[in-house]
């Protein structure tokens, strides 16, 4: 079948043989058997390049089949090799050093906005109608919340580190939401005071850890 001749063609080739076979057939016995035997051998060279190439087709599939193999067990032994990788990392722990950049950067953050919120409020009597602040300032909360999220379900060597910093992260947090709360309390017609009391303890706060956490880690 993978010889790429047709059963039929074959047959017919082989039919169109026996016929010629038979018109070979006369009184002259010698010539006879002459016609025989060429027929003979033109079915055998049919037979043996048609075995020939179906051979061929079978080594071309078991190497090809080979090469698959191969080139599977490469991807499990790859695959392998990363799992071993990452459990050797979750045994050892992460450094934690990208949360703390981003707690870096977020205490920054915090700090820029509420002196724009400051400044706002030097120019204008309420947050009605100005979203613009609301919006950075959500944001803020979000990415404080996600950090916190994120390492709470990072392995750590340092486990005291890790408790640290979530800790940071959640006054973040609350110095964020205290200056969102202020804002919308606001525009929806009351005291913006209540908002930014809260903000500014948990700014506190977050001072006070902070400096215990570089004293204690860095």
């Amino acid at each position: 079948m993978k010889c790429g001749t047709p059963v039929q063609e074959q047959m017919a080739v082989q039919q169109t043989a026996m016929k010629d076979l038979q018109a070979t057939r006369s009184p002259n016995h010698g010539n006879n058997l002459v016609g025989m035997a060429l027929i003979a051998a033109v079915l055998l060279f049919i037979g043996a390049g048609g075995y020939y190439l179906h051979t061929q087709s079978m080594a071309g599939d078991i190497e090809k089949t080979a090469i698959v193999d191969k080139t599977t067990a490469n991807d499990m032994s790859k695959g392998h090799q990363k799992n071993q990788s990452a459990m050797v990392s979750a045994a050892k722990g992460d450094s934690l050093e990208e949360f703390v950049r981003e707690k870096d950067m977020l205490d920054t953050d915090i700090g820029t906005t509420a002196n724009r919120v400051n400044e706002y409020l030097a120019n204008h009597s309420s947050f009605r109608g100005y979203d613009g602040l609301k919006n950075d300032v959500r944001n803020l909360v979000e990415r404080a919340n996600q950090a916190r999220v994120r390492l709470d379900s990072t392995a750590a060597a340092d486990s005291k580190k890790k408790q640290a910093l979530l800790e940071l992260f959640s006054l973040e947090e609350d110095r964020a939401r205290g200056l969102y709360k202020g804002i919308v309390d606001n525009q929806n017609g009351g005291d913006y005071s209540a908002g930014f009391k809260q903000g500014t303890q948990a700014s506190y706060a977050f001072d006070s850890a902070n400096s215990k956490f570089n004293v204690s880690f860095r």
